[in-house]
Parts: C-alpha cells; structure tokens; sequence
C-alpha cells in the first residue's frame, strides 16, 4: 500500500485542478493507485511497477499524465524528447489524453494519441506553463482534451467552434414561413450548407459561388435571384457530384425552396434571402467542426415534432460512438464494413472521421479507398429515400477535410459516396431482399424493430424459394430477421455490434433465434442500455457483441462480458442535455480491458455493474435480458430504481399483444415438460447419509485480512447476500491451516438462507458456509445438480430464516427423494433430466414475473 496516499489523506481529498481530482504523487506506483481505486482496476501489464509524478483523473479516467524534471535534464530537445518517450507507454496504458512533462518553468504539451507536441489555434506549439494554481489551467486542459484526436494535435479554432447555433436558427426560420417538418427542414439546411461550404472550399466559383450570388441582391429581385439557384446553381452541383444512375440519389435534396420539378418555389424568395444572409454573416466554413459533424442531425431531432416518424434512422451520437470504440481494433485497412439499416450513416462514417488520411488516398487525381464501406437503407417514394441521400451529404460533411485539399475531383467523391450509400428499392424487403453470405469483416447497426406488419415481410420471402432457404429461422419481427441476415453476411471470425430490443432476448418464441446465434456466434459481451435511450421507443435496447465462428463446430468456453448501464452521459429527455453520469463511457472502456484476457477478468474487476458471466448462462430457453440478473440488493447498492415504462394509450395494446404472445408460448413450453408418461419410483435418503458432514469448513480467523496478505487464484465464497459474488476475494492454493473443496455443494448458515449452491472448480469457503460433500460410494450415482433442487424443496419446508438459522444439526435428518430405475437402482439420466426440468421452471416463474410486471408497472400517459 502507498504511505504517500496514506499520510497526504489522497484517496478521499485530492487536491483540485477545476473540476478535476489532482495527485500529485512521485512516490506512488501504479499498482498503488488502482488499489486505492483512484483508476480503474485492471492489469496494466509491466507498467504496474512504473510510478508517476502526478496525475490529473476524473471518475477514474485518467485526463492528463505529469512528468516532472529538473531544469538541468530538460535543456535540449534530446532531454525533453527523452522526458516525452519515458511517459508515452505508460500514458496509453492508462488511457490518458495529455502528456505534460515540465521543470516548472517550461512546459511540453504533447497528444498521448499520436505522441505528437500540441499546437495552439495558429499553428505554434503551446508554450503555456504547467501551474496547478494557475486559474485558466483548467480552461486550457479543457481545449486541449476537446480538440486533440487521432487525426488533430492543434486546438480548433475558437470563432468556428460549431454552428450548431446557426442550424437552430435556420431551422426556425424555414419552420416559421413554411410549416416543414423537421426532416424537410433538415433536407433544406443541409443542401444550403453544402452550397457555402463548396463555395468557401473554392469548389463552386464565379457565377456558382456563394459570395457571386448573394452579391446578386443588388440589381436584381428576391425572386430572381432563388431562380437563378435553382436552375443554375443546384444543376452544377449535381453535375460535380453526380447522382448514383441506379437509385438516382445524390448529395442534394431539399425541398423547401426548391419544387420536385426543380423550379424556384413562389412565395419563399424573401425567407431564402434571409438564410443566406445568416450563412453569410457566420462567416468562412473551412474548418467543420468534428462534433458539429456528429450532431447536426441530433440537433434538428431535439426540435423535432414528428421524431415518431423518422427516429427509425437515428440513434443517439453516446451509442453510436460507444459502439464505433468498442469496434475500433478491428477497423483497418482492408476490412470490409457494413450496416444494413444505415439511416443517416453514423455507424459507418464515426469510425473514420479521424483516420481519412489513413484510409483514403488521393492518387494522381484518383481518389483511392483502403477499406470499403456499405450502408444499405429502403424506400420507395421522395421521402424514404431522403435517408440515403442525408447519408450521402453527411459523408461529404465528413471527409470535408479531404475534400478542402483536393477540390477538384469531386467526380471521385460522388462515386465513393455512391458505392459507399446505396437504396434499395427493388423489393419492400429492402436490405433484406438479398441474401448475402460471408462478405463482411465488421458489421455494425441498429436495425428496425417493428413486431406488426413483418408478416408482410415474411409473405414476401415466402415467394422466392432463394430466401425461403435463408430464412429459416422464423424468428418474430423485422429484427429477427435482420439478426438472421447480419449472422449470415459475417466471414468467419468477423465481428458485429448490434443494438437490440429485449424482445429478442425476452420472448419464448425467439429461442430458435438465440439457439442460432449460439450456433453461429461466440457471445462477446452484452450492454444493457437504460429505458429511453432511443428517442422514438421506451423499449430497454442492448449492444449485443457477436463474433462469428470459424467453424460452426466450435463450442464458445469464454464467459461473457455484461454491464448494467443506468445513464449514458445525457439526460434521457428530448432535450438530451449533458449529464455527469456516464456508465456507457466506463462499460467501453472495461470491455476493451475485457478483450484481451477475457477467462481472468472478472478476478481483477472490481466494478459492480459490470458481471461476467458463464456462457453456460445463456441457454435458448433462457432469457438474456442482462439487467436482471442484479439482484435487488445490488441494485438498491447502485442507487438504481427499476424504471416503469410509459406509454401513450394507444402504444398500450401493442404492448399487451407482446405479453399476451410470450405467455402463450410459455404455456406450450409447460405442457410440454408435464407430459411425461413414464411416472418414477422414489426413494428417500436422509442429508447425513447422502454426504459426509464431517468435513469441516474454514474458522473463525479465516478472514478478509488474511486473504488480502494470500492473495492467488483460488476464490473464497462467503454466506453473503449476493453468494455469486467473490465478496472474500481469492487466496494461494495450499495454504497451511486453510481448506479448499472442489466441484461439490454448499449451503449458507447466514446470508442466502435456503438456497444451495453449486460450485465447480477449486474454492474456499468463509465460517458461514457449509460443505456438502457427498459420500464416496455416491460419487458416480447422484447429480449434484438435482440434489441442490431437491435439497432446496425440502429446505423450503422448514421455514430456515435467521431466527431459525440452518446449521449441520438441524439439516442432517431431513429427507430428500430421489429417483429410481426398474431395478430400484438410483437412475442418474432421470436426475439430470429432472434437474433441467426444475431450472427450467424456475427460469419460467421468472419470464411469467417479468412479462406481467411489464404491464404492472407501464405508466400510461394520454397525451
């Protein structure tokens, strides 16, 4: 343990850089620091021992790493390029945004991502000086960890930070006057902004140019000069950008100022003058801002008064950037990338918003891709497919720094983002009219969910025997379908990240679809986002990661990764304003932690909405809704309230049908484990005799404290309330004094009262917990799985509780039934039959809880 913590009281009052937690700690390793959980505990791998001269953390996430020298090793740029190198490593180990190494008269600023000095707005490297007292410290860090990346060592400009403000404006502007959706709105503003945008790049000139027509108002009318955008300059426009020739879509497509016969709209000149004019006194678009980027289509979804009609191509920029970093080691050159159910493109575009330069070169005027990206999306009239054509736009947004240095080859853009973004058209099954195999390394998406209507979908694959043989599943809705086809378009190996309802993990009638992706998938990790993360839907979503085998063959033996998320960063209204709590940020960056050494992770985790799980947990018939499997105990530790669902009056019938379905299903599954001809023989055995309680289990001085000073791999199981946890820790196998058990039962005197558990592999066990160790002659006649139920159903009978505490005295003349053959012979294949028998009633209890607390607990609004 670190005295240096200890002596300075560090853990619970660090000193304060803003609102940052500041340690300033050259004695201290970083094995210290995670132990005192002031950073996350994990391995950290040989940079353990490294100890660091300061820190500056916030909730764990490491914001800056300080590097202090004396003034004699850090004159010449070899000293301070040495200082730099000696802090890199361990900076990236901790996932850190900032390098500051300083003799407290000068300081180096330097980019943990690329390892790279920082550079002010105008280019120069920043020359501030480290000063923890200094008041605009704080302001300086903020910048800097707002405008570095993988891409960017220089601060963005201050005047062109983001006009997310100006889209507001013009959005109120062409609502007032014409009375659009937010989606023409949307359109309109995003075909106004290229146009500045392409004129300040230098891309449209003379006469095409911005600056050329808003000059025009002197000398000619308001709505001469809207005729001349609409039949001149939005020609020219498609002409450098031109349109994909099979689904006839390109980058421009408003509707506001500008008819479907591409005529100049009466009555809309002067509100066209007046957007103009507020592009114009915004000022220079060259530098586009990276959030801006992102959230441009957020921002016109907050003032959105029809989102139940487009929200099926928008999720939250939090998800979407939560996924794309969950995926980011397996996007590289080469790769081939996909979301079938695109929407605006931002599972596509996010991931290379910082590596163009590493993606896509621009060769004697040839404009070269070294991964391919495909987003499909459907529609059959103007509105449907708007979609691919704000995708199309938002990918010009997004390689606008590409575009800026190579302005004249815009011809090679609209080809890429045309092969890049494509619809179809061809069939209401859109995307999933194709049935594609084995094409894709990496496929990320949020597909529809919509349970009525898809047997009309389902009529139309019944049509073509071709997609008769690839959907075989059956599965219920539109999602399971798409589940189908993304499994089905992996290679091998590929990977996927799926947002996904619960209704796939949740119904009965899915277990063919989870029985499918166990067939065909490794189950990476399960994220169990919070009610009202999507704006259009209350449904509780997950990301679900899959890896697809390379063999079907392959059995999966790594448990998976689970975390329970409560808040993603922002508030969970329309409104979706930043908020301080963020455990979609912390289950990111746990799971990267998780990938690399997935069978002893859950030995160093101490985070208690993370769980990782066996993969023997997730059995078709199962549910794998995540959240529930917190117990209420470990809730009410989280501070988390089990939120009701709320509902207009009209969505509530939907809802009911959905139950009312998982119910039936369960009932044929009941009569199904109840119609069993063969009635078996029983006999009854008393506990003292089925196991040998003798075997004593650990003293009273077997303590937490003693375990800390052995610490090893062997866990240590207490009667405490959550018995699945490892609340004692793990010991050294061996240990003189201490006892270890092995693949056998155990049973709580206090704590989980009336509950047996089975325990497989080494483990120790704390005073309050007894071992059930059966009797060596009955070691190969009597499962121990069906003994833990038919141990807990006589168990029940006697009313165990703390006041009448269940110790090997009182236990060992109860009686337990156990099955025989025709020869009176204990029948083992009947016990192991009946064990999955009981699990799978308790597990159907369970589903018929949730699915009536659903309709218990919905809120009903009628507005």
């Amino acid at each position: 343990m670190s005295e240096e913590l200890l002596q300075r009281d560090l853990q619970k009052n660090p000193e304060k850089i803003g609102k940052w937690d500041f340690y300033n700690i050259g004695a201290t390793s970083i094995k210290n620091l995670k132990e005192f959980g002031i950073i996350r505990n994990v391995d950290y791998g040989s940079e353990e021992k490294k100890k660091i001269d300061a820190l500056i953390v916030q909730k764990k996430n490491v914001i800056a790493v300080i590097e202090y020298k004396k003034p004699s090793e850090f004159k010449t740029a070899i000293q301070k390029q040495k200082a730099i190198e000696q802090e890199l490593e361990v900076a990236k180990k901790l996932d850190a945004h900032i390098i500051i190494a300083t003799d407290t008269k000068d300081t180096i600023w330097v980019n943990v991502l690329t390892g790279n000095k920082i550079k002010d707005e105008k280019g120069n490297f920043i020359k501030e000086n480290f000063n923890p007292k200094d008041e605009k410290l704080p302001e300086l860090i903020e910048k800097i960890k707002y405008s570095i990346n993988e891409l960017s060592d220089q601060l963005k400009p201050k005047e062109l930070v983001n006009p997310t403000d100006l889209a507001k404006q013009i959005w109120q502007d062409i609502w007032s006057v014409s009375g659009a959706t937010p989606e023409n709105c949307l359109y309109t503003f995003v075909e106004l902004f290229i146009f500045k945008y392409l004129s300040d790049l230098g891309v449209l000139q003379g006469i095409f140019n911005f600056n050329t027509l808003y000059s025009s108002y002197d000398g000619n009318t308001e709505d001469e000069v809207l005729e001349t955008y609409a039949t001149t300059i939005r020609p020219k426009i498609k002409t450098l950008f031109p349109e994909n020739s099979i689904d006839k879509t390109t980058i421009i497509n408003g509707t506001i100022f500008v008819s479907k016969d591409q005529k100049a709209v009466q009555g809309y000149s002067t509100v066209f003058k007046k957007v103009l004019k507020k592009f114009k006194d915004y000022g220079k678009l060259e530098h586009i801002d990276y959030d801006f980027k992102s959230q441009l289509f957020e921002s016109f979804l907050k003032e959105s008064i029809s989102k139940k009609n487009w929200g099926q191509f928008f999720t939250p920029i939090k998800v979407v950037r939560a996924v794309v970093e969950m995926a980011k080691d397996d996007i590289k050159e080469g790769v081939k990338i996909c979301d079938p159910a695109c929407g605006v493109g931002k599972f596509l575009l996010e991931p290379i918003i910082t590596k163009l330069d590493q993606f896509y070169e621009v060769k004697k005027g040839k404009l070269i891709p070294k991964i391919t990206i495909h987003g499909y999306d459907k529609g059959f009239d103007k509105d449907e497919q708007k979609t691919i054509i704000l995708a199309k736009a938002n990918m010009l947004i997004y390689f606008s720094d590409l575009l800026k240095d190579n302005p004249t080859i815009t011809t090679e853009f609209a080809k890429l983002f045309n092969e890049s973004f494509i619809l179809k058209t061809n069939s209401i099954l859109g995307t999933l009219s194709e049935p594609i195999e084995n094409q894709y390394d990496l496929i990320v998406t949020n597909p529809p969910y919509v349970t009525s209507g898809s047997s009309n979908l389902k009529d139309e694959i019944k049509k073509d025997g071709d997609l008769v043989n690839y959907y075989k599943i059956n599965a219920i809705g539109v999602e399971g379908l798409f589940m189908e086809w993304i499994v089905k378009a992996l290679k091998p190996n590929g990977k996927a990240f799926i947002i996904v309802p619960d209704g796939i993990f949740n119904r009965q009638n899915d277990k063919n679809l989870r029985q499918f992706l166990l067939d065909e998938c490794f189950i990476d990790g399960i994220i169990s986002l919070p009610i009202k993360t999507f704006f259009t839907t209350p449904k509780r979503t997950y990301i679900l990661c899959l890896t697809k085998k390379g063999h079907k063959k392959q059995i999966q033996t790594d448990p998976v990764f689970t975390y329970f998320v409560s808040e993603m960063g922002e508030s969970r209204d329309v409104y979706r304003f930043d908020i301080d709590q963020d455990d979609l940020n912390e289950a990111v960056t746990l799971y990267s932690f998780f990938k690399g050494n997935k069978q002893s992770f859950s030995k160093i985790n101490t985070d208690v909405r993370c769980k990782i799980q066996p993969i023997e947990l997730f059995k078709p018939e199962n549910h794998w809704c995540v959240e529930r499997w917190w117990s209420s105990e470990e809730k009410e530790t989280l501070g988390i309230k089990d939120e009701n669902l709320k509902l207009k009056i009209e969505e509530f019938p939907t809802l009911l049908e959905e139950v009312s379905n998982s119910i039936i299903s369960i009932k044929a599954e009941v009569e199904e484990l109840s119609n069993d001809a063969n009635k078996p023989k029983f006999i009854k055995l008393a506990i003292k005799d089925i196991f040998d309680l003798k075997i004593k289990t650990n003293n009273s001085k077997f303590t937490k404290t003693f375990i800390d000073k052995n610490k090893g791999e062997i866990p240590v199981y207490s009667a405490s309330k959550f018995p699945e946890n490892v609340d004692y820790g793990y010991v050294k196998d061996k240990l003189e004094g201490v006892k270890y058990f092995e693949d056998c039962l155990t049973w709580n005197i206090d704590g989980s009262i009336g509950k047996v558990y089975l325990r497989k592999g080494r483990f120790s066990l704390s005073e309050k917990v007894i071992p059930l160790i059966l009797q060596k002659k009955y070691k190969d006649s009597l499962d121990l799985l069906f003994l833990k139920y038919a141990i807990e159903m006589e168990f029940s009978k006697h009313y165990f509780g703390f006041d009448n505490k269940a110790g090997k005295g009182k236990i060992q003349e109860i009686e337990i039934s156990i099955p025989t053959d025709s020869k009176g012979s204990f029948d083992l294949d009947l016990q192991k039959q009946l064990a999955e028998k009981f699990k799978r009633i308790e597990d159907i209890k369970k589903s018929i809880s949730d699915e009536l607390e659903k309709i218990s607990s919905t809120e009903i609004e009628f507005e």
